[in-house]
């Protein structure tokens, strides 16, 4: 396996993800015939989250690329946490404009400078991909999305806040919604979270506060407790 390799300028870095070298130290990773996301998320993931990640409507044009996709199918209500995104299955012809050599410095438009430019088996396996994106089966050591929560009262009045920590074992990013009482508080990154939910209109009694994540692989329910509601 390819071990970690950290990248000088604009902060980026790269984590290996799956792929064999070829020969020996030091070759080249081999580039898949027909790439699956599997493949291309470790890539984009060192090289372009920083800006089109989780901060992507301010840093990356709204291109979001630490996701291929985000269907209910997949992830359930946590799919509510990203309603409107551009993901990195629709933005393939984007990528694929992007990451190609221009003819007249050699230098493709992303990574910008001065990061530097992509490795020919980095830009060649992200080229194959986005030329057929297919999502594929997830990596075989993938692990569901975990979150837990702090101060928790046992009863409410008005509004229930506490804290709440979003993670992921495999340092991907993940993505959830909270759910109490036909309320959402959407969560739409991996990381900690201040929630402040109003609770005026919810009617009095015991109410379940549950959770669904979501890392883009699989989706992960959790029961969080009952809340007392006292008006």
């Amino acid at each position: 396996m390819i071990t970690a390799r950290k990248r000088l300028g604009h902060g980026l870095r790269w984590l290996g993800g799956g792929l064999l070298l070829t020969g020996g130290c030091g070759g080249a990773p081999t580039v898949p015939e027909h790439p699956t996301w599997a493949d291309v998320q470790p890539i984009l993931k060192g090289e372009c989250s920083q800006c089109h990640g989780a901060t992507a409507s301010t840093t990356g044009f709204g291109y979001r690329l630490d996701f291929y996709d985000m269907s209910k199918d997949v992830c359930g209500d946590a799919a509510l946490a990203l309603p409107s995104a551009l993901l990195a299955a629709a933005a393939a012809p984007s990528i694929i404009t992007d990451v190609t050599p221009s003819p007249d410095d050699g230098r493709a438009r992303m990574p910008p400078a001065p990061a530097p430019v992509l490795h020919d088996w980095e830009r060649e396996t992200v080229l194959r991909w986005a030329a057929q994106p297919v999502k594929g089966p997830p990596p075989a050591d993938n692990h569901a999305p975990t979150i837990q929560v702090t101060g928790l009262p046992k009863a409410v009045n008005d509004s229930l806040t506490f804290g709440a920590l979003v993670e992921d074992v495999d340092g991907d990013e993940a993505i959830g919604v909270l759910e109490i009482a036909g309320t959402i508080f959407a969560m739409p990154s991996s990381g900690s979270f201040n929630v402040q939910i109003p609770a005026s209109r919810w009617p009095s009694g015991t109410q379940r506060l549950s959770a669904v994540l979501c890392d883009g692989w699989t989706s992960a329910s959790y029961d969080l407790g009952p809340i007392d509601v006292k008006h």
